[in-house]
């Protein structure tokens, strides 16, 4: 089989057959859909042996080679891994929809907005949309709950770092943590860390230096493996985008050089992602891993100038918003 071919492949959902011929079946019978089940299935979920995992991603522009969506992209199929891992290991996944809501879009951190493509809330109504969606996940007797999170914004990561907090500290036999590796555990994976050594084989020298953080090779490789349909064929003349120039009329909305993107290399960074997370799952399910302790206390020194300007900006929603619903009297 080349490689075209086993690329091909892996793009494919698995067929009931070829889960059978894995000896899968079982673990796609253990992996449910939140938003599937009726209420008589509910009451028959052992809660004791479930995973609650919730794909997350903001609609976020991510230039004009890849979709809007990108994080998103990435965030389910991480999910759909980690969910079959969880199955093999005889518990019972439950799947929530994904949730294409977060705070901090790249554009906001040149104060570049509105940006075509970006569509964030706030970031106290993104924490307290979570709050009360765990809330609620705690209530119905689930104690085991991941985010799958695509979008790695420091705003976004700080309020996902407090929602994770609260309900550790909330619910004593809870557990909650973000997949990944933007929040902990860290959990070491030999396999993943082998594929990301692999991937940064395949790059050279020049693609090296050009690495930008924000739709850069990485992502454009991951997207050409998962969604090539979606990526503008444009990003092999990409010119590099630097952190510099996102205050001048000519930056792009990325980071890095696009041009250098593969699907082999998607792949392969795909794949330790998924590696990563699916260690860190079981880590947690085995006992090998305590639960993280309080959040240690944010000070304004901790954030920096382009982040404390979209913080201040939230404030000034609010206030409009706040407003808006007094004059009408309104509760």
């Amino acid at each position: 089989m080349n490689a075209g071919t086993l690329l091909a492949a892996l793009r494919r959902p698995l067929t009931t057959a070829a889960l059978v011929a894995f000896g899968a079946v079982a673990a796609e019978a253990q992996v449910f859909h939140a938003r599937d089940l009726n209420t008589e299935q509910y009451k028959r979920i052992d809660r004791a042996k479930t995973v609650v995992i919730i794909p997350l991603g903001v609609l976020e522009e991510h230039g004009p080679y890849l979709p809007a969506d990108t994080d998103g992209y990435i965030a389910e199929h991480v999910a759909r891994e980690v969910a079959a891992a969880v199955a093999r290991k005889g518990y019972t996944a439950l799947m929530f929809p994904f949730v294409p809501l977060g705070t901090d879009a790249m554009n906001e951190v040149p104060g570049r907005r509105p940006w075509p493509g970006s569509f964030v809330i706030r970031s106290q109504t993104f924490r307290a949309m979570l709050m009360d969606l765990v809330t609620n996940i705690a209530e119905a007797g689930f104690r085991k709950v991941f985010v799958s999170n695509g979008h790695g914004a420091p705003t976004n990561v700080r309020m996902l770092t407090q929602v994770c907090a609260y309900f550790n500290e909330t619910y004593d036999d809870g557990y909650m943590a973000v997949l990944g590796g933007f929040l902990g555990p860290r959990v070491q994976s030999p396999e993943a860390a082998k594929l990301q050594q692999e991937a940064a084989g395949l790059l050279s020298p020049e693609a090296k230096r050009e690495q930008g953080g924000h739709a850069d090779i990485d992502e454009t490789s991951i997207m050409l493996f998962l969604q090539p349909h979606l990526v503008d064929p444009g990003y092999l003349e990409a010119p590099e985008n630097t952190w510099g120039m996102m205050d001048s009329e000519s930056w792009l909305g990325y980071l890095g050089t696009p041009k250098y993107a593969t699907a082999q290399i998607g792949a392969l960074r795909l794949k330790a992602r998924c590696e990563t997370a699916v260690a860190q799952v079981c880590a947690v399910l085995d006992g090998a891993v305590p639960k993280p302790g309080p959040i240690p206390p944010t000070s304004d020194a901790s954030i920096d100038a382009p982040h404390k300007a979209i913080l201040a900006h939230d404030i000034e929603l609010e206030k409009k918003q706040q407003e808006w619903i007094a004059k009408k009297g309104l509760k």
